[in-house]
């Protein structure tokens, strides 16, 4: 990075989204999660001006170092940060948590950033349909969503990690972040021509709408996300011993989505209207 994107994510103060997001974890426990917080919002920052193939080979080699590959010397401090905060987590995660997390970030990134490319690419807007599923992915929100086995020191077991409740309540909170993070950040991704991945933009395009009428067709999206998850928050099956983690598990998603707005509206200059705030792509910056 430049001197100057520097100087801009360090205004971010991405550690205080980490800390309203997370706010039982420990110090020692919470600091790879604010390590990866960086690394991964300066990883996603600095693609917009790659391509699908680019992204993807970037992802692929991100893994290996996830998974203790070592980086090669010629490599950028990307792949050191990623190396690092794969040895910080295992100091104390089994290495079942582990391989959620990892295949959590690969599967955002390859389903959503990768998936978004073309789009900006091209300048053109996706059909609502695709974006509605697409953006749970894009908004890279699921590493996060497993951060809270570390806040709890409680790691669900397969059967009910893969419980499809437990999934449609990640699914539900990592959409509804997306809408939060569409509509907070809607006036700063208005000044960037390639940014067209944006739910009211979507919106505007599908169905050529004001920005009025855009803003409140997305709003209505997003409740109608929040309405289900509490309902179903309301109507669990019976999770038997495992109960008392279940209900722990939805507190941790409630205060992942309470954080994130909280944080967009009082910490960071990351979302300032006129883009000022945000570490644009510089085209000469040594990024991967």
């Amino acid at each position: 990075m430049t001197e100057k994107q520097q100087r801009k994510y360090e205004k971010m103060r991405l550690h205080c989204c980490i800390a309203r997001m997370l706010p039982y974890a420990s110090l020692d426990r919470i600091t790879p999660c604010h390590r990866f917080i960086l690394f991964q919002s300066v990883f996603d920052d600095q693609l917009e001006y790659k391509t699908a193939e680019e992204i993807d080979l970037l992802r692929s080699r991100l893994v290996e170092v996830f998974n203790v590959s070592q980086p090669e010397p010629g490599e950028t401090g990307l792949f050191r940060q990623a190396y690092k905060i794969g040895e910080e987590f295992r100091a104390f995660m089994p290495t079942a948590w582990m391989e959620r997390f990892i295949g959590a970030f690969h599967r955002v990134t390859r389903y959503g950033v990768v998936d978004d490319a073309p789009f900006k690419e091209s300048e053109k807007a996706m059909l609502l349909v695709y974006y509605l599923l697409n953006r749970e992915y894009s908004i890279l929100m699921y590493p996060y969503l497993y951060m809270i086995d570390i806040e709890t020191d409680f790691v669900f077991p397969d059967l009910l990690d893969k419980h499809p409740v437990t999934q449609r309540l990640r699914a539900l909170a990592s959409r509804i972040i997306g809408w939060q993070n569409d509509i907070q950040g809607l006036s700063k991704e208005l000044t960037l021509e390639t940014e067209v991945t944006n739910l009211i933009v979507v919106l505007q395009h599908q169905y050529n709408l004001s920005l009025k009428d855009a803003l409140t067709k997305a709003m209505d999206i997003h409740d109608s996300d929040l309405a289900e998850f509490i309902s179903l928050t309301k109507a669990l099956p019976d999770f038997g011993r495992y109960h008392q983690q279940v209900d722990r598990f939805i507190l941790g998603l409630g205060l992942q989505i309470q954080g994130v707005n909280s944080f967009y509206i009082n910490d960071t200059t990351r979302y300032l209207p006129d883009g000022s705030g945000f570490a644009w792509p510089e085209l000469k910056s040594n990024f991967c």
